[in-house]
């Protein structure tokens, strides 16, 4: 039996989808995992003599990606780590077959698991020279119409608020390269930001409808539903202290500095309950609930989206850009 999957991860729909289906799969015959991130070869520098370096710090978008990965392990009990790794520059896909095939001898691997349609699956599938011996599991799509709709809704809540964080940490690093921190009217948006992203989210449509309808159906995911609701009131709690901390004293150097940290911790929180939710709790949904189910979460989902569009029609927050004072 396979001891330890490679699992190259990368933020489409339908790599989140195998990265559930290969999460349990390791759960069930005790295999570790390692989750791999490919980067495109223009973001390596070679040094002579040396393996291919960053030429700048990994991206936090891939650091979220891992991060969300590692949590759903780690929510089933299975052993992970994870890895970045750079394309092959001008051959076929970037060389991300190269690479993953790669990776997989380099870190003991002895099957691939991946997305069907993902960079370099049908390479894999079909045998390269680099993968020859070596077995790949491809993760077929559940392509019935209301559940890509539902979790379609889901998932681009998670990426909403995921690119608001990332848009509001770019902005602090951007000033901190300078010498400098943000000033008071970013504070005072992003206070304001804070105290909006209730009204936004779809978080509470889906506790209610996702969430009660699984209880239903079955009990196998019933104490990570539990802690999943106790993380969900722990992010709103956060959220509010985060408000009260960005709008305490818009002057501040000081208060900037806090604000950047809390943020950031923030967003580490919010990678580990969307890992869960993806990698435990949406696989376990594609099971046990049925048609009529998920009929039903859509339209819940379709009414939620309707009315957070309508809450940010009315926010004033302008949008992120580099010419805040």
């Amino acid at each position: 039996m396979y001891r330890h999957l490679l699992v190259p991860v990368e933020s489409t729909d339908a790599c989140i989808e195998a990265l559930g289906h290969a999460t349990e799969f390791a759960q069930a015959i005790g295999a570790r995992i390692t989750y791999l991130h490919v980067l495109p070869a223009s973001a390596s520098r070679v040094t002579s003599g040396q393996p291919a370096a960053l030429a700048r710090p990994v991206p936090r978008r891939v650091h979220e990606l891992l991060a969300r990965a590692e949590a759903a392990a780690r929510a089933q009990g299975v052993p992970c780590s994870s890895a970045v790794a750079f394309a092959v520059a001008g051959s076929v896909e970037e060389g991300s077959f190269e690479t993953i095939a790669k990776a997989a001898r380099q870190h003991d691997c002895d099957l691939i698991c991946m997305a069907t349609g993902a960079p370099g699956a049908q390479a894999l599938a079909f045998g390269t020279p680099d993968a020859a011996g070596l077995p790949v599991l491809m993760c077929a799509v559940d392509r019935r119409p209301a559940v890509e709709a539902a979790i379609g809704f889901l998932l681009g809540a998670h990426r909403a608020l995921a690119d608001e964080l990332h848009e509001w940490l770019d902005l602090f690093q951007a000033a901190g390269s300078q010498g400098s921190v943000p000033g008071a009217t970013t504070l005072r948006e992003i206070a304001a930001w804070l105290r909006g992203r209730q009204a936004r989210r779809l978080r509470p449509e889906a506790e209610a409808s996702l969430f009660s309808r699984l209880r239903e159906r079955t009990s196998v995911v019933s104490a990570e539903l539990d802690e999943l609701e106790r993380l969900h009131r722990r992010d709103e709690e956060l959220l509010d202290e985060l408000a009260q901390m960005a709008g305490q004293n818009t002057q501040s150097g000081t208060t900037a500095k806090q604000l950047e940290r809390a943020l950031s911790a923030y967003a580490q929180f919010a990678w580990e309950w969307m890992g869960r939710e993806q990698g435990v709790i949406l696989p376990a949904a594609r099971r046990y609930l049925n048609d009529a189910d998920w009929m039903g979460i859509h339209l819940e989902f379709d009414c939620a989206a309707t009315l957070g569009r309508a809450a940010k029609h009315t926010d004033t927050i302008s949008e992120p850009d580099g010419s805040r004072a």
